[in-house]
Formats: C-alpha cells, sequence, structure tokens
C-alpha cells in the first residue's frame, strides 16, 4: 500500500515480530525499547540487506525507519499517523535530484522527535509488534516493489536469522519469528481475526476508517446492536437497563434475573466494540436511541420514575460478572437516579459527582449484580442489604 506524488512515491511495509507477550506484564514487565541514533541505522542497514536479497531493485530507492516497535492498533489508524510521520521525514519531490539511501531516526532520551512515532503507553501490548519502514522512489519502481512484494513476502519474506537476532537484542524482547509483511497482509489478518471471534461488524467500521470512506456505513452485531460509521466518527445508540428492557429486550422474560444475564451482555459487547474502536484512534459517539443528540462528558444520568423507600441503601452499584460496575442507582431526597459510566473514566467522575452534589454519609450498596423490578422492568436501589457506609 503506498502514497503518491506525480513523480516520486512511498511504499508502506512492516515488519512483523511474533514475541513474548508475557514480558510486557507482571511484576518485572518491561516494553521493547526505542532505539538511539546509532542502532537505529545498524537496524536499518540489517533490514535493507534482508530486503535487497529478496529484491535487488529496492537498492534505488530509499528506506525510511524508526528505531521503535508498535502495536498494531497504533499502526491501523485513521491516515495512518507512523507512516505519514516516516513520510515527512523526506521532502524531495524532483526525480532527478533523488539519491537513494537510509533514512533512520533514533530516539534522544527516550523520545522520539516526532510525537506520532513514539510508541504509546496505555496500550496493552500483544504478540505481535511491528516495526514500519517505508520504501520511497520513483514512481514506477516502487509501484512495480510493491506488486512484487504483495506476491512475495507471505512465502518468501521471512527476516534472516542474523537480523531477527540482531532485533531480538535490541529491541530486549524475544523473537519467536520475525518476517517482512505489507499493509494489506495486515489488514487481512486483522480482518481473519475479527472474523474468527465474531466481530466482522467491527473490521467493517475499521476498513471504512482506514480508507477515508465519505460514505455512511452501518452495521449490525448478532445482538442487534447498530454501529454507525459518519462523519470521520462511528455512532451508537446508549441504552440504560430502564430503555433497554423495554425495548431491546422486551422479549426476555424478567423472572430469575434473566434480564440482568441479558443487559450484561449487551453492555459487554457495547464495551467490547467501544475499547478497541478508541484503541485503533476513532471516535465514539453516542446518542440516546430516541434521538441523535450526542452524548457529552464521560457518564449518562436518568431520572428513574421508581419511588425510593425508607429502607433503601443512598447508593447502589449494579455490576455484573467481569463487568465490574454497570450502573449506580442514587436515592437523592424524594427522587430516584441512574448514573451509567460512557467510558472507563466515567466510573470515577460519577462518584466524585456524587460526593459533590450529596454530601454526607451514605449507605453504599453492592449486590454482585444488577437489581430490578421485574414487574416495572427498571433499576431499583437495594433495600439495604450488603451495604457499607461511605
Amino acid at each position: 500500500m503506498g502514497r503518491q506524488s506525480d513523480s516520486e512515491s512511498f511504499y508502506r511495509i512492516l515488519v512483523a515480530i511474533e514475541t513474548d507477550a508475557t514480558r510486557f506484564y507482571g511484576p518485572n514487565a518491561s516494553r521493547p525499547a526505542l532505539l538511539g541514533a546509532t542502532d537505529s541505522e545498524q537496524m536499518l542497514s540489517h533490514l535493507s540487506a534482508d530486503l535487497k536479497a529478496l529484491l535487488p531493485d529496492i537498492s534505488n530507492c530509499s528506506l525510511i525507519a524508526a528505531g521503535a516497535l508498535f502495536d498494531q492498533t497504533q499502526i491501523l489508524r485513521p491516515s495512518y499517523p507512523v507512516f505519514a510521520a516516516l513520510e515527512a521525514v523526506s521532502t524531495s519531490n524532483d526525480p532527478e535530484d533523488f539519491k537513494p539511501g537510509l533514512v533512520s531516526i533514533g530516539a534522544r532520551d527516550g523520545k522520539m522527535p516526532r510525537a506520532d512515532l513514539q510508541p504509546l503507553q496505555d496500550i496493552p501490548l500483544g504478540l505481535l509488534q511491528l516495526l514500519p519502514v517505508v520504501i520511497h522512489g520513483p514512481a514506477d519502481l516502487t509501484a512495480e516493489l510493491g506488486q512484487a512484494m504483495e506476491y512475495r513476502f507471505m512465502e518468501e519474506g521471512q527476516v534472516s536469522a542474523h537480523s531477527a537476532a540482531w532485533l531480538e537484542a535490541a529491541f530486549g524482547i524475544e523473537v519467536n519469528h520475525a518476517r517482512m509483511m505489507t499493509l494489506t497482509d495486515l489488514n487481512a489478518m486483522l480482518r481473519m481475526q475479527l472474523d474468527h471471534y465474531g466481530f466482522l461488524p467491527m473490521w467493517e467500521l475499521l476498513d471504512a476508517s482506514l480508507s477515508g470512506s465519505p460514505r455512511s456505513i452501518t452495521v449490525q452485531t448478532d445482538s442487534g446492536q447498530q454501529f454507525k460509521w459518519q462523519d470521520n466518527a462511528v455512532h451508537a445508540s446508549f441504552e440504560t437497563f430502564d430503555s433497554w428492557a423495554s425495548r431491546g429486550g422486551s422479549g426476555i422474560t424478567a423472572e430469575r434475573l434473566r434480564l440482568a444475564a441479558a443487559y450484561g451482555d449487551w453492555t459487554r459487547e457495547v464495551r467490547q466494540y467501544l475499547t478497541t474502536l478508541k484503541a485503533h484512534g476513532l471516535q465514539v459517539r453516542f446518542h440516546l436511541p430516541e434521538n441523535e443528540t450526542v452524548l457529552e462528558g464521560t457518564f449518562y444520568r436518568e431520572g428513574s420514575s421508581a419511588s425510593p423507600g425508607t429502607g433503601d441503601a443512598t447508593i447502589t452499584e449494579h455490576s455484573y460478572s467481569e463487568l465490574g460496575t454497570i450502573a449506580v442507582t442514587v436515592r437523592n431526597g424524594d427522587r430516584v437516579e441512574n448514573y451509567y459510566p460512557l467510558c472507563p473514566q466515567g466510573l470515577n467522575d460519577i462518584q466524585a459527582h456524587i460526593r459533590e452534589k450529596i454530601p454526607g454519609v451514605h449507605t453504599v450498596a453492592f449486590p454482585g449484580t444488577i437489581l430490578y423490578d421485574e414487574k416495572t422492568r427498571r433499576l431499583i436501589p437495594d433495600t439495604g442489604h450488603s451495604t457499607a457506609r461511605h
């Protein structure tokens, strides 16, 4: 996959490194090292030798790379910011002035010279680490090389044992396998992974964002939830329990916590989409089912028609399975309000809001499930069981 001007063009490839992801977690966790200027030069020299052995004509092009490894969620983002930052290093537009060479970018004091080349620290790393490389040269040549790489990398793109050993030592990781890959290969691999786990609709959203599609695309998950790609963002309806129980969950019986389990499953799917799409740099905008007004902030507050009882806990944190807190019901005077986090930070902001707006000592209930009235199909406060005073 490349980008072209009238005279020269870029072609984007990667070195895909399968590593031991357990090193990135635990008490002795360590992330891949950032390489300084000298090591970055050596890195690119090793990769250049491997590429020239496979495609000798690549010696007539420049190779551009940074001494850093990236997770695929940072590579596969709208406008491909990591690749764009590499391409920005080259400013030549005149093929007669073009001279092939190796352009390496190293870190200084643990920082890359461009923000988009800095590996993100808040991304949970997986076993696949990626080293992006840009091939820069005359348009006809890069197009020819690009076509050859699309056909040959899958069969012949394995990095040499010498280069793999050097990468392992330089980045401080375990290299189980390392091979050249095109962006087309990476996209196809991600699509296959998402399809395998039942998230093919998510790939359609990612594909639309990566291709910069100007048209609207609506996908539907197995549970019936819809996500829409429009205006460079993903739009989805956010349903509270009270709303969902009378809409999407209207056909589910309310007895024996079946609604709680079904709403928990709905919430899990929404959170999975939210987490993955945001990891790939996509904006996700929630709105209520009955209108298109975007919900602002990190949480949503819903006024309930339920009437509070004297024995109700002031605060009830509804949770389900591994999802943690799904909603918080608050008895505020003669009113009942439900709060829903719209993102991970939302729960902290809900708790801060409650402390500010409802000062004093409160009974806080942690029932370990979603409490609701089976007749009205609405969230309700705990009646005093499983409570603590805060």
